[in-house]
């Protein structure tokens, strides 16, 4: 397996390292294996999760109960898993972070897997708890691969990622350029989508939430501006493309 665009990969220059991982999801016994997301993030480990014929013909019986209904996959999720997931591991004395991080989720489940990543459940690994997450694909904003679009095209996805997040009550607080990722939908448009969610603030009036959208789609621009600049001084700003709309 070769390491992806995916998440924090290759921000800043940081390097990922080959990782692998099993722990116990449900009803299934998972292995995988993959990389760190860099090493700034050696509790963010992008996966590619090893099967068996046990398990493919496991899947495969889930598969066709799931035909009588959502249920079946809400209840059994370990089952309906893709081949590409992200774990995302508590740090260390972070427990209220990672707390807060699972209730944002919850409180964003309606936009999972179009805003923020999707959330398949928790888990323990190395005796520590984690989350079992999609993988979001796309590239980190903060990367010359991510920083292909004209600020003028920027700028809505990165309001409406915000505005989404903020229907629901909650705001995300970490606004550095790596928690954004410009990633390609499944009808070929772009968007952005937001991760890391642990300092997300939920105590916000409608009105504030409709304020910070906006100033913090500004702030986010500043910092998108400037990277650009950035890019283009030590050379490696990528030609720009047209907005996939």
């Amino acid at each position: 397996m070769e390491p992806h665009a995916s998440w924090a990969y290759v921000v800043s220059g940081n390097v990922s390292t080959p990782a692998k991982a099993q722990f116990r999801f449900g009803t299934r016994f998972i292995q995988a294996a993959g990389f760190t997301a860099d090493n700034c993030h050696p509790n963010l480990l992008l996966l590619r999760i090893q099967s068996s014929v046990f398990h493919n013909a496991v899947q495969f019986l889930f598969q066709v109960l799931s035909w009588t209904g959502l249920w079946v996959e809400n209840k059994f999720p370990e089952w309906f898993l893709p081949d590409r997931i992200v774990l995302k591991t508590q740090k260390p004395d972070w427990e209220e972070e990672f707390g807060n991080e699972l209730l944002a989720y919850h409180k964003l489940q309606s936009v999972q897997g179009i805003t923020v990543p999707k959330l398949y459940g928790m888990v323990q690994h190395d005796y520590t708890r984690a989350l079992v997450l999609s993988d979001i694909g796309g590239h980190c904003v903060a990367t010359p691969q991510g920083a292909v679009l004209d600020e003028e095209d920027m700028r809505p996805l990165v309001y409406q990622a915000f505005k989404y997040s903020n229907e629901f009550g909650v705001s995300h607080e970490d606004t550095k350029l790596d928690n954004f990722h410009l990633v390609t939908d499944e009808e070929g448009k772009d968007k952005i989508m937001m991760v890391d969610l642990e300092s997300a603030d939920y105590e916000q009036t409608e009105e504030d939430l409709a304020y910070t959208a906006k100033s913090k789609t500004n702030f986010v621009m500043g910092l998108y501006r400037d990277h650009l600049q950035c890019l283009e001084y030590d050379e490696i700003l990528l030609p720009k493309r047209p907005l996939r709309a």
